[in-house]
């Protein structure tokens, strides 16, 4: 019994026609790039929706020429774009750093009100492996290359995961000033000051 043929899926698909593009640098009406997408192995009744898809994603450019559309993308115009995503990624990278920085000086200024529990152990422990993370994505990001958009992905995936790492810390950096207040019956503002916390302390966006 013969093998079932696999399918193209649909980040191929995007890949093919965009690579039509840059191939030929032309300007197309919608008719040749399907014409030419299913020579490419993309299906023809789906080349349509891939084509506007990547216009959506300003990955190809489109404009009206008398009664008809027309399309083109040059390499440059994406390699721009994915240099401004890279630059976005940095800026994360950079945000998380400073949250976890946050974070751990806040957790330093409240260190004589509380014992080495297990618990404290914990968290101190979860701050030095986002530390960890942050250094890892660093690295990755000197490594990524503008024309790579398989490691930036994961690279995405990487800043997403560190985001959350960062956020259940900031729940626990929450909770200690709960108890503090709790603890020493104090006001939730001398709380923020004896413990540093600054006005722009919060989960990140």
């Amino acid at each position: 019994m013969s093998k079932r043929k696999k399918g193209v899926s649909l980040d191929e698909k995007r890949e093919r026609i965009l690579k039509i593009y840059h191939d030929t640098l032309e300007v197309y009406n919608l008719k040749e790039v399907e014409k030419i997408g299913s020579k490419a192995g993309v299906v023809l009744q789906t080349i349509k929706d891939v084509n506007q898809a990547l216009v959506d994603d300003s990955l190809v450019d489109t404009d009206k020429i008398g009664s008809g559309n027309y399309f083109w993308s040059f390499p440059s115009k994406v390699a721009q774009q994915r240099k401004r995503k890279l630059e976005d990624l940095e800026a994360k990278r950079t945000e998380l750093r400073g949250k976890i920085e946050t974070a751990k000086q806040t957790i330093e200024a409240q260190k004589h009100l509380r014992t080495d529990s297990a618990d404290r152990v914990e968290k101190l422990n979860r701050l030095a492996a986002l530390k960890t993370q942050n250094a890892d994505t660093k690295q990755k990001l000197h490594l990524l290359s503008e024309n790579d958009p398989d490691v930036l992905k994961k690279l995405e995936a990487k800043v997403k995961l560190a985001k959350e790492g960062v956020d259940r810390w900031t729940d626990n950096v929450f909770n200690l000033k709960s108890w503090v207040i709790k603890k020493n019956s104090c006001s939730s503002a001398e709380v923020e000051k004896w413990l540093g916390v600054k006005d722009d302390f919060d989960y990140v966006e």
